[in-house]
């Protein structure tokens, strides 16, 4: 029995409204990037936490949140190629990735069953809070938080980088 060939185009655009731009549309029409694609490092992030325990209270607040199983599992090992293979097929209209066997997209029960991760409970990211927060408001309220204050020009930027 002959296996059919797959294309890779979606059934249908009509949702796909920044088809234009995106880097599917090169690989459809069989063209050949210019632009290589590099997968975020996370390795920095594990140095870093290796060198640098992290804060009693970070931990504390992590363990609380049920996100410190992430810290317990460590570095590992990642396959760059396939990340970067799911980076070029994620289409952020939708919230999909765009396979050739079908589309296909990461649900919370997901993240529960592979990291152990608690799905249920009040959200971590409280947006209308922060907003009242404002340069050294957001500084000193991170100290508060984490024990750790980052420098003004990250407070700007609403971003803290380790």
């Amino acid at each position: 029995m002959e296996v059919p060939l797959v294309h890779p185009r979606p059934a249908s655009l009509e949702l796909l409204l920044l088809q234009a731009e995106h880097m599917s549309s090169y690989i459809w029409e069989g063209q050949c990037l210019s632009q290589k694609f590099c997968a975020r490092r996370v390795d920095d992030m594990w140095d870093f936490l290796r060198d640098h325990p992290l804060h009693p209270r970070i931990v504390r607040r992590l363990q609380d949140m049920g996100f410190y199983r992430i810290i317990e599992i460590g570095r590992l090992q990642l396959d760059w190629s396939l990340i970067t293979a799911l980076i070029e097929r994620w289409r952020p209209e939708t919230h999909t990735f765009h396979l050739p066997i079908g589309e296909d997209t990461i649900t919370l029960q997901n993240l529960e069953v592979l990291y152990g991760l608690p799905v249920d409970g009040h959200p971590v990211a409280y947006p209308h809070a922060l907003r009242e927060y404002m340069g050294l408001q957001y500084l000193e309220m991170l100290q508060r938080l984490t024990g750790f204050q980052p420098t003004k020009e990250a407070a700007f930027r609403g971003a803290s980088r380790l």
